[in-house]
């Protein structure tokens, strides 16, 4: 009977601070004009990344002066690109803008991503089409996009995708007589099973594609709610009300660094303890 001998990667833990860094690294993060995109955007660039702030044409004014204040903050380069994630033109050519002007891509954040309402069963398939189109469609296009430029450029990165709490439960109509929403959690669920599949597609390459699942976070999409709306999402958190943009930066940068080098394929769920139930 023989022994088999292996070397092993067994040996001291190195320094966590010198692994939490992104400096010399470019990142794209594209729903980045405000609100959770804006907050990851920051969240690199104070890690040392330069970054591209990606969001509809719509926007490009918006994300310009967050590309500005960003590079004036932490004086990192950035630039800021107007793109219709849902239009595969649109993407390619947002890739390769970024490559172009920055050097190439490390980092995705592809976040960007609509709900609508009167989501439920009655949703005209207009609305649902287009939801499909942004948060399933749009995330696919933007990682093989942004993939293909690692691919080409020999070597490895780190794509992170939004998916939801809503991609883990159905949540609870605030009114009993009210639907349950339909597309929205049905996209998210989406998102999160695509996560895994791209993993294991890119994984020979040294890229990783994981997802999180925020819960409740406070941001301007809020800003339509009712009172009503907002005081009974808090009472379905545990921990006691809303989330915070700074709750999100830390999955998203633990993900986008060495800090989660052997992570991928997995989804990072912070929701308060809303999905104990």
């Amino acid at each position: 009977m023989s022994i088999i001998t292996r070397t092993t990667n067994v040996k001291e833990p190195t320094s966590v601070l010198e692994r939490y860094t992104l400096k010399g690294k470019k990142a794209v993060v594209t729903g980045a004009a405000g609100g959770i995109g804006r907050a990851t955007s920051m969240a690199f660039a104070e890690l040392g990344a330069d970054v591209a702030i990606v969001d509809i044409p719509g926007k490009l004014e918006e994300s310009r002066a967050v590309a500005e204040e960003i590079s004036r903050k932490y004086g990192v380069k950035t630039m800021a690109v107007g793109t219709d994630v849902s239009d595969q033109e649109s993407v390619r050519a947002m890739a390769a803008q970024v490559a172009d002007e920055l050097g190439t891509i490390d980092v995705v954040h592809s976040n960007a991503g609509i709900g609508s309402h009167g989501d439920g069963p009655d949703i005209s398939l207009e609305h649902w089409n287009r939801i499909i189109s942004v948060n399933v469609t749009g995330v696919m296009l933007v990682d093989v996009a942004c993939a293909n430029v690692m691919i080409a450029h020999k070597h490895g990165g780190s794509i992170i995708n939004t998916a939801s709490l809503s991609s883990h439960i159905i949540n609870q109509p605030f009114r009993k007589d009210s639907p349950a929403i339909l597309a929205y959690p049905t996209s998210k669920a989406a998102v999160r099973h695509m996560t895994k599949s791209l993993a294991l597609n890119y994984a020979k390459y040294g890229i990783r594609v994981n997802s999180i699942s925020p819960g409740y976070i406070w941001s301007g999409l809020h800003a339509g709610l009712t009172s009503e709306q907002t005081d009974f999402e808090e009472s379905t958190v545990p921990l006691g009300g809303y989330g915070c943009l700074d709750d999100v930066t830390g999955p998203v940068t633990l993900l986008a660094t060495d800090l989660g080098r052997y992570m991928t394929g997995s989804d990072i769920l912070f929701d308060g303890g809303v999905t104990i139930y």
